[in-house]
């Protein structure tokens, strides 16, 4: 069993919003051509939602992937903390609602988690990434391979920097 778990979350047809399904999948093709995919377990969806809290089971660290308009460019990657009241809609939830939905159902700690958020320029209806967006996907890659290199949360933990406030 993959003891990693990575999720990305985005909408395909609304341009930079595919950010992190995108990064998600380049970084699976990278691994799988060094054989090390397996270590991961990949999930990819339309937006987080209560059920995403099941895939913390057994792991010993996940990343969340996204995009964000109010990132600063060209990402943003800090740990996470679970909310202590989880937040969700009937549209979506953030990733420190998952956490903490996972700490309350299984009555143990969720494992260190981390977001990796790639700045988004355009979030209308359009396929395709913007050239800026398309950079910071290039960057973004470049970073979670090193991540994925080394995913201990110490390691982890060295290289994240605070979102902004």
């Amino acid at each position: 069993m993959a003891e990693v778990l990575l999720t990305a979350w985005g909408n395909t047809s609304r341009s930079d919003d595919a950010l992190g399904p995108s990064l998600l999948q380049r970084l699976e093709a990278w691994a799988s051509s060094l054989g090390i995919a397996e270590r991961f377990e990949w999930v990819e969806d339309f937006q987080l939602q209560i059920d995403h809290a099941l895939n913390l089971e057994g792991k010993t660290l996940a990343l969340y992937i996204d995009a964000g308009q109010d990132t600063a460019a060209p990402f943003s990657f800090f740990p996470l903390v679970p909310l202590k009241q989880p937040w969700h809609t009937t549209h979506a939830m953030p990733p420190e609602s998952v956490l903490a939905v996972f700490e309350q159902f299984s009555q143990k700690p969720a494992c260190p988690s981390f977001m990796l958020c790639l700045k988004g320029e355009d979030f209308e209806i359009r396929e395709g990434l913007s050239a800026a967006a398309q950079n910071h996907l290039e960057l973004g890659l470049a970073f979670a391979q090193t991540l994925l290199k080394n995913p201990t949360p110490e390691s982890w933990l060295a290289l994240a920097h605070p979102p902004p406030p």
